[in-house]
């Protein structure tokens, strides 16, 4: 179990309105895949790049034009800095695949709300994409395994006392078939009373990308998740069926007595 993520889908009311402020190109993304690539400023982040792979969901654009998108997923990779021809850090960049983009034509700019936290770009040096990230289209309902709980250790002597300071979950997802390692911090959490294989989901996640370099071969990025809590998934009754009733014995009889008449 690393918390390993390949990609996450990012919350459809992140960005807010799009506008196109640079000429479309073609471009090469993760894997050598050629995507059209749309320089953007959204009413959040003001310079952003949006790629989409499907030719025929790319729909031409001009710059000032409004654009909308369909579904938004986001790859992270490590990216290196190198100084004297040494790896001196590295970070976790982020690549923006639209399932497609059409064009809502020339933007009205009395329309186009710029966010008083817009951002100039999105800065992942510390790897938090908990207001980017949405969690249950990337998740799903998460299936517990294992429920083990954390208790204060007591600093001079370093002995665990009997007070609870939080849990941490083992789940899979079904949205991605991983495990994940989630910490739970509300020390009065039902979790750990619930049995095997419930599904849950989150209350207040937050999420932090970073670097595994547990395999110095294959370095991957990860995910840290921690949440208020996690609810059990309430799985509503299905209406049952009705069934016709059948036709009563008295109508069948009246209909025979009239055709003696």
């Amino acid at each position: 179990m690393s918390n390993s993520i390949v990609n996450f889908v990012a919350k459809p009311s992140f960005f807010g309105k799009k506008v196109l402020i640079g000429d479309t190109s073609r471009a090469n993304i993760r894997g050598g895949v050629q995507a059209m690539k749309y320089p953007v400023m959204t009413e959040k982040v003001a310079m952003l790049d949006l790629y989409v792979a499907n030719p025929r969901k790319a729909q031409e654009a001009k710059i000032m034009d409004v654009i909308s998108t369909g579904r938004i997923t986001v790859i992270p990779r490590i990216e290196e800095i190198r100084e004297n021809g040494r790896v001196s850090n590295t970070f976790t960049a982020l690549t923006f695949l639209a399932d497609s983009v059409s064009n809502g034509g020339e933007l009205n700019m009395d329309k186009f709300q710029k966010a008083d936290d817009q951002l100039p770009k999105l800065n992942t040096s510390n790897g938090d994409v908990t207001e980017l990230m949405d969690f249950e289209a990337t998740f799903g309902d998460l299936v517990l395994l294992n429920v083990t709980t954390d208790y204060f250790r007591d600093p001079l002597t370093n002995q665990a006392t009997s007070d609870v300071t939080g849990y941490v979950v083992t789940a899979r997802s079904e949205k991605t078939n991983e495990v994940y390692s989630i910490e739970v911090l509300n020390v009065n959490s039902e979790v750990s009373t619930l049995a095997p294989f419930t599904k849950l989901k989150f209350k207040a996640p937050t999420a932090r990308l970073f670097r595994d370099s547990s395999q110095s071969e294959n370095v991957r990025v990860s995910v840290s998740l921690s949440a208020e809590d996690m609810e059990k998934v309430i799985v509503a009754a299905k209406p049952q069926e009705t069934v016709p009733k059948p036709q009563h014995q008295d109508s069948n009889k009246q209909k025979s007595n009239n055709e003696n008449k």
